[in-house]
């Protein structure tokens, strides 16, 4: 029941923790330190999310080139996407977020267990046959006529 509910619940009490822990952090360290980090993140993810996407966009370009499914460059991308957007959002836990999502280690060990997870296989290619399976017949479609004159 209260799964259900589980997406309204964050929305709701995320920006308030949110809030909690910018008001302390200003308490702390004052407020123009605190708002010169948190516009600094945004800067960085956006940066981030900029050189990111073209960087990501080449490596899976490099991999459908080779004859390679792109699905870890595609899942590596989207991964640091993610975390740039949330440095993007103001705030010190999406922060933390982000910068957890940017460790390589912990973003390939993430990708790792999600394609283990959705038990993709990466292949060749697509329309390659599998190692234990004989090629598809091919049919050629056209026409022919019989001579008789021999």
């Amino acid at each position: 029941m209260i799964l259900r509910y589980l997406p309204l619940i964050l929305f709701l009490i995320f920006p308030i923790l949110e809030l909690y822990l910018m008001i302390q952090v200003g308490t702390e360290i004052g407020a123009i330190w605190t708002i010169t980090i948190i516009v600094f993140t945004g800067v960085l993810g956006g940066l981030l999310l900029r050189q990111q996407g073209f960087s990501s966009m080449m490596r899976v370009r490099e991999s459908m080139n080779r004859g390679e499914v792109p699905a870890l460059p595609l899942f590596e991308g989207l991964v640091v996407v993610i975390a740039a957007i949330f440095l993007i959002i103001p705030g010190f836990i999406t922060d933390a977020i982000g910068i957890f999502f940017l460790v390589t280690p912990i973003r390939q060990w993430l990708i790792r267990h999600f394609i283990r997870f959705q038990q993709i296989k990466p292949s060749t290619r697509p329309d390659s046959p599998a190692p234990d399976k004989k090629p598809p017949k091919r049919i050629i479609d056209g026409e022919y006529t019989v001579d008789d004159d021999k």
